[in-house]
């Protein structure tokens, strides 16, 4: 049987600190880092195209109190246009931010950049009637016309969510409607696996996440960072908007391949899907102002593999 995951390379980017999210669009892969000043543009085979400056602080890592904490991104189409929409964490009134840049004839243009209202005081009091009370928002994909946010979870909160709204609601000036979902592990693990990021695979009908274990009680802190994972819903678009969302696959890395080990994987993509193989790229944070790409194949055959 072929293995379900294949690490085919992996590459240090030393000058780009706390990888966060990494999406592929139009053959280049656009990078984010929670403490990053930069937006990172590559190839696919991460040979640096460009960069987008999005914050001025004079030193390679924002400070942990001060960063915005960009922790996720997707592609968005909106009325028309495409926009690379990334969010903070929300998990400090400083990270409540929502950043949305138009690609205009193919290249992302930040001075037609575009600030979101997502994180209004609305978004966080239905969050509560839902019983999600510590914000934390790590993932964010678009199945069909609904946006979906992922809110990761910790030790004393060991409970991860999917927030769900329509994608359009974000260019309208209306008060949003979010459902949630609970999302249940197949596998137990040693420690709380906290999702890290969300991915739709339009092609396979089926939403990829990562997710990762670390030592930490609370949305703000960082801790000893444990193992990740790499899981997967088929079936997507049908579940929804079920109240509870059990994972179909999830993969430890580590055991794959020895390089995964002491890195946080924070962000997936997708480059291709040929047949059941999906031609994947992984971004991580190590804690210590570096990332690391990982170029992977996964074999998405729908079996749901225990």
């Amino acid at each position: 049987m072929k293995p379900v995951i294949e690490l085919l390379r992996s590459s240090l980017l030393a000058d780009f600190p706390s990888g966060s999210s990494i999406n592929y669009y139009q053959d280049k892969l656009y990078l984010v880092g929670d403490d990053a000043n930069n937006l990172l543009i590559l190839d696919t085979n991460y040979k640096r195209i460009d960069t987008i400056r999005l914050f001025d602080y004079p030193v390679k890592r924002i400070p942990k109190n001060q960063k915005a904490d960009l922790e996720t991104s997707t592609f968005i189409t909106l009325k028309g246009v495409t926009y690379l929409l990334v969010l903070g964490s929300a998990s400090l009134e400083n990270r409540k931010k929502v950043i949305s840049i138009p690609i205009i004839n193919s290249v992302p243009d930040i001075n037609q950049s575009l600030l979101c209202d997502l994180y209004s005081n609305a978004f966080f009091k239905q969050l509560r009637s839902m019983g999600i009370e510590e914000v934390n928002i790590e993932g964010a994909t678009v199945i069909g016309d609904q946006l979906v946010l992922s809110n990761r979870g910790n030790i004393s909160k060991p409970h991860n969510h999917l927030i769900i709204t329509k994608a359009d609601s974000l260019s309208t000036l209306g008060e949003m409607s979010f459902s949630t979902a609970r999302l249940v592990l197949p596998v137990n693990t040693k420690h709380f696996a906290g999702v890290s990021e969300l991915c739709y695979v339009e092609a396979k009908n089926m939403l990829l996440l990562t997710l990762s274990s670390e030592a930490t009680t609370n949305a703000y802190d960082d801790g000893a960072i444990g193992d990740s994972y790499v899981g997967c819903i088929y079936n997507i678009a049908e579940k929804i908007h079920q109240p509870e969302l059990k994972l179909d696959e999830m993969h430890s890395l580590p055991p794959i391949n020895k390089e995964f080990q002491n890195e946080k994987i924070e962000g997936i993509c997708v480059e291709s899907v040929n047949g059941n193989e999906l031609l994947c790229h992984l971004i991580s944070d190590n804690d210590r102002g570096e990332s690391k790409l990982f170029k992977i194949k996964y074999i998405a055959d729908g079996a749901g593999r225990k």
